[in-house]
């Protein structure tokens, strides 16, 4: 019983000389932080001039060198330009519209591409490829002239 008592009362005189410290201290307090604020989407032609950097040369270059067609990364930008379009303002949507016919014509280069690989000697790839290399081209042309008459300009 006596041992009890002690470990009873050693108990006590612990809390007893920390549990005021724990009691007084106050909860600190945390700055307010604001929430970072939100990035801007890039616009189309961002997104096409880097993937027209990246991928036109391997789409279009020569059939004896197998390169794997970035099929999925197109399908990607082509849904991300479709779901910008249906929630851009009408002055917005031509821009979009643009960079979908870009996504488009680099889909049809990758289907030409697979269809002459199947019959090379029947295909003229280097004249068709320099083809659509030009289309592809122009139609990035087109969407950033539409994209710079719908972007005002800085200080308006």
């Amino acid at each position: 019983m006596t041992n009890r008592l002690l470990v009873c009362l050693v108990a006590i005189a612990a809390l007893a000389i920390t549990a005021p410290r724990a009691w007084s201290a106050r909860p600190k307090k945390r700055k307010y932080t604001p929430p970072p604020a939100p990035t801007a989407t890039p616009a189309p032609s961002v997104d096409l001039s880097r993937f027209v950097g990246a991928n036109l040369d391997k789409i279009l270059g020569p059939l004896e060198v197998k390169v794997p067609l970035p099929r999925a990364e197109l399908a990607q930008l082509r849904v991300s330009f479709a779901t910008r379009f249906s929630k851009a303002s009408l002055a917005e949507r031509a821009q979009f519209q643009a960079a979908l016919a870009v996504c488009d014509a680099i889909s049809q280069a990758m289907d030409e591409r697979n269809t002459a690989m199947l019959n090379p000697a029947a295909s003229n790839w280097a004249q068709r490829s320099a083809q659509l290399r030009q289309n592809i081209e122009k139609l990035v042309a087109d969407e950033r002239a539409v994209e710079a008459s719908t972007t005002p300009a800085p200080g308006r």
